[in-house]
């Protein structure tokens, strides 16, 4: 199934603007600063800078985000703000070739479907801490959409901050999901080096679960026992997570 970015990025962007005129002062759970409204905030504004960076491709950049003109966490406007650089962001993605040369922070993710696809789970992931964060119990996530959410995480985000801190070798890891039927094996062999692959290998850790829980896991939203993640093997490697998997 191919997955609507644009559409995802849509409904998910929505849902954050409910969440942040519900409480915006909230406390977003995994963090000791961030608010309903700290979250909007950085979802807005870099759906506003990505829209230009598409727009004037393929040479503008994050340096764009030094020009933004973003609204105070207490601004009564700040949900309109956000709503209007989805708006842009979507746009664009639409009246683009996903294969139309862009500026990206990651080396293989040069095209406007990378953008699509990574503001799409940025949308996603940043909307859970949005109605965590206000106390909305949100219905669940797409499992699909969840599950391109792991996908990208491993082969992007795990690829990027291994190779930024050069982490060190670890234990393979089996991510499966319960309810589409996926699953990937990550093996750390050396510093900074990761593989990941859908063809089975031994592993030292099996995460399994559904594709929300695995991905809320994987970004250090929940421990696995509130995901209804079930871990089997040597559960020990999970409490050096941040240090095999540094966050971005």
């Amino acid at each position: 199934m191919t997955l609507d970015y644009c559409s995802v990025i849509e409904g998910e962007s929505s849902r954050l603007v409910t969440a942040l005129e519900a409480n915006r002062d909230g406390k977003i759970p995994w963090s000791d600063r961030w608010t309903v409204a700290t979250c909007a905030k950085h979802v807005g504004g870099t759906h506003h800078v990505v829209a230009k960076v598409i727009e004037d491709r393929p040479t503008a950049s994050f340096e764009l985000f030094a020009s933004l003109d973003t609204p105070d966490k207490r601004d009564p406007g700040l949900a309109a703000w956000v709503a209007e650089g989805t708006a842009a962001l979507v746009t664009q993605l639409r009246a683009t070739d996903p294969a139309a040369e862009c500026w990206s922070w990651h080396p293989d993710g040069r095209s406007a479907g990378f953008w699509a696809r990574r503001m799409a789970h940025e949308s996603l992931v940043h909307r859970w801490d949005a109605e965590a964060g206000a106390g909305i119990a949100g219905a669940a996530m797409d499992p699909i959409a969840a599950a391109d959410g792991i996908d990208e995480y491993l082969d992007v985000f795990v690829a990027v901050t291994r190779g930024l801190r050069s982490s060190p070798a670890g234990p393979s890891i089996n991510f499966e999901c319960t309810d589409t039927g996926d699953s990937w094996f990550l093996q750390l062999p050396s510093d900074g080096a990761r593989v990941v692959t859908r063809e089975p290998v031994d592993c030292e850790v099996h995460l399994r679960g559904p594709a929300e829980g695995l991905l809320l896991v994987a970004w250090g939203r929940l421990r696995p026992d509130v995901a209804g993640v079930k871990v089997l093997g040597d559960s020990a490697h999970l409490s050096r997570w941040n240090e095999l998997i540094p966050p971005m």
